[in-house]
């Protein structure tokens, strides 16, 4: 929640919020469970690939700052937002800032990676 000029703002709906969490529990459950008990690691994953599914369909219909064209901006705006961060001249953004976005798309691209890489193990044990 931000707050500007003493209005509370709400950028984060419940469902993206209850996405975060539910992500960092199950990848928190998935590391801290490699070795040991398979079986919890196993089932982190496939809850890891459905929440990737559901934020990817919540990215193009959920609420305002949820949806990618929001936050997901053209590899200039992107640069042009790097040299002034690193300026400290970078303007604030209600939501995420075009780093952030590409932070995201990394973060998904790599979870999808991830859990494709250990669903391919998985079938072949």
């Amino acid at each position: 929640m931000e707050t500007e000029r003493g209005h509370e703002i709400r950028v984060w709906d419940p469902a993206v919020r209850l996405f975060h969490w539910t992500l960092a529990a199950a990848f928190a459950a998935a590391w801290l469970s490699e070795d040991a008990w398979s079986w919890l690691h196993v089932n982190a994953g496939y809850l890891i690939g459905g929440l990737i599914l559901f934020r990817l369909l919540w990215g193009f219909v959920g609420t305002r700052h949820a949806r990618f064209r929001s936050f997901v901006k053209r590899p200039r705006e992107i640069r042009t937002y790097m040299r002034q961060m690193l300026r400290l001249r970078a303007p604030r953004y209600l939501g995420h800032n075009p780093a952030g976005g590409v932070m995201i798309l990394a973060l998904l691209g790599l979870l999808t990676l991830t859990i494709s890489s250990g669903v391919a193990l998985y079938g072949t044990t």
